[in-house]
């Protein structure tokens, strides 16, 4: 693993060279509505739709690494499907915030309608990519995760595509999406919620944790990020994420909205009761280095009782844990899915 100045440096300007060589000849051969047919169907559904290259790159996989480890892979799914429900609890409370905390990354987030006028549809898409990917067996052959982890990468080429045309993009920015990026989205995905775990009161083992970062580092490898990207360890996780905070983190506008734009979802879907405190709630995950970086309100007041409660939370996830975490998880995602189809 690098985190040397000039090795980020150079992976701002590069994005995915394979999926971004497939969407400008499908946008030259004018084949879009191949690609997008093929986003509309199910995972399952994609390997029997007549042959394309866009349906190959689809179900294609990558050799396995040679620090690859099946045991360890099948480990960290576990971890997941274990705490799955607290997970994607920290994935919409820390994940996502973080992300937008990253600049000038969060301005490609910004910069696209879809992200920002849907963010009920983003949400979704994350939690349907995570559940893909981490439940167990998932990525075995003949199962499905390979095909949600290539349809995010030409997901983010086409996004790329159409960044680099926009007159709003400054390309001092680096590619749109760039690998310096998509390696703080794998740790945002990884390590913080590690580090929410720990905050939250849930005691994982170190060998948990490291599993679940190995299931992440192989994800991100079939994501197609640089392998000096990728941490194989959790202290290598720590060095990436903390460089990479002090390089982009910062206070702007357009993280200010985009975490405006999330909190204004979950208020509006929240009772009104606990929806005053959402913001706090998020600033206690958070810590205040990367709150105050997308505007999130400082109370005293508020802050206590954020504190308060998620110490009781903390104290009771310590001596206990959800059980049927998984199955509880998918219920929820299911109701979830359905609510933001209506």
């Amino acid at each position: 693993m690098k985190t040397t100045k000039d090795f980020l440096d150079r992976h701002r300007l590069t994005g995915d060279p394979e999926a971004d060589v497939l969407i400008a000849a499908t946008f030259e051969a004018h084949q879009q509505g191949v690609l997008y047919d093929l986003f509309k169907r199910k995972e399952r559904e994609i390997e029997f739709q007549p042959d394309s290259a866009v349906n190959r790159f689809l179900i294609s996989q990558k050799s396995k690494p040679a620090w690859f480890n099946q045991r360890r892979l099948q480990k960290g799914q576990q971890v997941f499907q274990h705490y799955a429900q607290e997970m994607m609890v920290l994935l919409g409370a820390m994940s996502l915030p973080y992300c937008y905390a990253g600049s000038p990354g969060n301005k490609a987030l910004y910069l696209s309608d879809k992200m920002r006028n849907s963010p009920g549809k983003r949400l979704l898409d994350t939690a349907s990519f995570v559940i893909g990917v981490l439940t167990p067996e998932a990525l075995e052959a003949g199962e499905t995760g390979i095909i949600h982890i290539n349809k995010v990468r030409l997901i983010h080429a086409v996004s790329r595509f159409y960044l680099k045309r926009n007159s709003a993009w400054n390309m001092d920015w680096g590619m749109p999406i760039n690998q310096e990026d998509l390696a703080g989205t794998n740790l945002a995905f990884s390590f913080i919620i590690l580090q929410g775990m720990r905050k939250s009161g849930y005691l994982l083992s170190e060998q948990e944790e490291e599993d679940f970062l190995f299931a992440w580092r192989y994800i991100g490898y079939q994501l197609n990020l640089d392998d000096h990207l990728l941490p194989a360890t959790y202290q290598e996780a720590y060095q990436l994420t903390k460089a990479i905070k002090q390089r982009n983190f910062k206070k702007t506008e357009e993280g200010i909205a985009l975490t405006q734009e999330l909190l204004q979802y979950y208020q509006a879907n929240t009772p009104s009761w606990q929806a005053a405190l959402i913001p706090y709630q998020i600033r206690w995950y958070l810590g205040d280095e990367v709150a105050d970086c997308i505007g999130l309100p400082k109370d005293p007041l508020r802050d206590r009782i954020a504190e308060s409660m998620n110490t009781f939370k903390s104290l009771r996830n310590t001596f206990s844990v959800q059980p049927n975490s998984y199955r509880q998880m998918l219920l929820q995602h299911t109701l979830f899915k359905k609510k933001v189809s209506e």
